[in-house]
């Protein structure tokens, strides 16, 4: 709502000048907000877990080849900066990170291992 009422807003005006500051306040709130949230969840797995097993995303092939809406939400999902926190929030602890392949993660079956062709991201 905030972009669209700069958007509205004479270029360099007194009236745009306070639109970009309000945006860019509540881009602020958001980062702290999120960047507090990813803290907040990597102490609590840490407590809780002895181990952590990440797949490893490729989030700039997932964009190329999602939807719209898909590609919007995952440029503003951050997983790169939820994936450090979380590593570190574990090795501060001393407890392990594991790294897994992202191939076939999702169709696999973790008791017999045959692959499940028929499911799609």
């Amino acid at each position: 709502m905030l972009q669209r009422t700069l958007s509205r807003k004479r270029f360099l005006s007194k009236n745009w000048l306070k639109a970009r500051m309000k945006l860019a306040k509540e881009h602020e709130h958001l980062k702290d907000f999120r960047r507090d949230l990813f803290f907040k969840l990597g102490a609590l797995l840490a407590q809780e877990y002895d181990v952590l097993v990440l797949e490893h995303l490729n989030v700039k092939g997932l964009i190329q080849n999602g939807t719209k809406k898909r590609r919007l939400r995952l440029y503003d999902s951050s997983f790169s900066e939820l994936r450090a926190v979380l590593e570190w929030q574990f090795r501060k602890r001393g407890k392990l990170v594991l790294p897994v392949p992202s191939y076939n993660t999702s169709r696999e079956c973790f008791l017999c291992g045959g692959i499940n062709k028929g499911l799609t991201l």
